[in-house]
């Protein structure tokens, strides 16, 4: 046991208890955001050597996408990806819902990336910053932080900045949380999906369009699974537990896994975990 001899005990030497392990023996960091100054660098000069690599290939003719005028390379933005706020609040102590902390902490890790990013932009390489859907890199990111004995509450790290499985968080608080305060420093983008049990009326459609336009939440979609049945292959756009045609319970659903559907039973195995987490609620007004 002397390898364990400089930390301090807790409920973690009784038990195997990572989590109370980590937040036993972490060190604060009280420091500001300049932290993170140096990890846009660095991605901006791996995207200045992918840009050199994708001139001499398009000088070659060997993009002929660009050839045709679907992309400019002059015109096409180079992304820093951000993964993992919500989980690394959680770690902090921070309440997940709509108040002016999380906001804050959110802003400490986004502003200074996107403003990074505005002084490595030139004539030629443009920089922006997103909060990327991450539908394998969330597992991957939660995998590699596992490995490397840090806070890891969940097996695939969240796509969006509020937690998938909150059945607290109404759909105008998901909003909100993905709004003005937060995604004015995603010029990237960052999807919101708001997840519900069923399809809504026009005007409840259109007072949420208002409530986006309102809390600045410009990026989102409604996301209602599909039932599929496996015996007969009836398609219903509701969702159900058993099939309206045949009556079988063998039953898949189509969803998003973050950018598109498809069936849940394809998703890798931690999707279909964080799938199975999802709350799916109502909305009424």
């Amino acid at each position: 046991m002397s390898n364990w001899k400089n930390f301090k005990k807790d409920i973690w030497t009784n038990e195997i208890n990572v989590e109370n392990f980590i937040l036993t023996n972490y060190t604060k960091y009280d420091g500001d955001e300049s932290f993170l100054e140096d990890k846009p660098n660095k991605t901006d000069e791996v995207w200045n050597k992918c840009q050199s690599l994708l001139k001499e290939e398009l000088k070659a003719g060997l993009l002929p996408i660009y050839d045709a005028g679907y992309i400019s390379m002059p015109k096409q933005y180079l992304t820093t990806g951000v993964n993992g706020c919500v989980e690394a609040a959680e770690f902090l102590g921070i309440d997940i819902t709509a108040n002016q902390k999380y906001f804050d902490f959110c802003k400490s890790i986004l502003a200074p990336i996107q403003e990074e990013n505005k002084k490595a932009r030139t004539k030629e390489v443009m920089f922006n910053t997103e909060y990327v859907p991450a539908e394998n890199l969330g597992s991957k990111n939660a995998s590699w932080d596992r490995k490397d004995g840090y806070f890891v509450p969940r097996d695939c790290y969240n796509s969006y900045f509020f937690r998938v499985e909150d059945s607290k968080l109404s759909i105008v608080d998901k909003m909100i949380m993905h709004g003005e305060d937060v995604v004015k420093y995603l010029d990237g983008g960052s999807a919101c999906h708001l997840n519900l049990d069923e399809h809504l009326t026009k005007e409840q459609y259109r007072k949420l369009l208002d409530v986006s336009a309102k809390v600045g939440c410009s990026y989102f979609t409604f996301n209602i699974p599909n039932t599929i049945c496996n015996k007969c292959g009836h398609i219903s756009k509701h969702y159900l537990k058993e099939c309206p045609e045949c009556g079988s319970t063998d039953i898949d659903y189509i969803t998003r896994v973050i950018g598109y559907a498809k069936r849940v039973s394809k998703y890798s195995e931690a999707r279909q975990k964080e799938a199975a987490k999802r709350y799916y609620g109502e909305y009424s007004n």
